[in-house]
């Protein structure tokens, strides 16, 4: 479990990230996406048989918040070209559509937390669609900086963070 950021009523908060769990997790998943959840159980079988991506589920208080795929961005199809590099990880969200947005929030600060610790990672990469306005101000927050020439297109950007020193 991943210590959590103190919520602003001053009450702990629990931010756990763990694998994505078949059967348990699929339930979610399903109401979050639509998807059947026969595709989603394979698709979630799969991925955990690879080596580049993780799939995990982030819950704060027992409830689940967000689902986000890690991938090594060398394996990821950003389009990025020879703009990423070893150690450079995506980060692909689901949202619970029921979540509130500092829960959100304070998933994604773990989940930064998480890559750089356990993945040793040098950049966190975030494909950004433009309508997506609560992940497009917390990247802004986080000080993700826009990535110039990669990935840009008029539906979505793409952000960077670099580990600190």
């Amino acid at each position: 479990m991943v210590s959590a950021i103190q919520r602003e009523d001053n009450a702990p908060a629990e931010i756990s990230i763990r694998p994505v769990a078949i059967p348990d997790d699929i339930r979610w998943l399903q109401q979050w996406t639509g998807v059947a959840a026969e595709a989603l159980t394979t698709f979630y079988e799969n991925t955990a048989s690879g080596s580049f991506m993780q799939c995990m589920m982030v819950w704060e208080n027992e409830q689940p918040i967000l689902q986000v795929d890690i991938c090594e961005a060398l394996f990821d199809d950003l389009g990025a070209g020879d703009a990423v590099g070893p150690g450079d990880y995506t980060l692909r969200l689901q949202f619970a559509p029921n979540a509130a947005d500092s829960s959100i929030w304070r998933g994604l600060y773990n989940c930064l937390d998480y890559v750089f610790v356990t993945r040793k990672a040098n950049r966190i990469l975030i494909p950004v669609y433009k309508s997506n306005h609560m992940l497009l101000e917390w990247v802004k927050e986080a000080h993700f900086t826009l990535s110039a020439g990669t990935m840009n297109t008029p539906l979505h950007k793409l952000y960077m963070l670099t580990k600190a020193s």
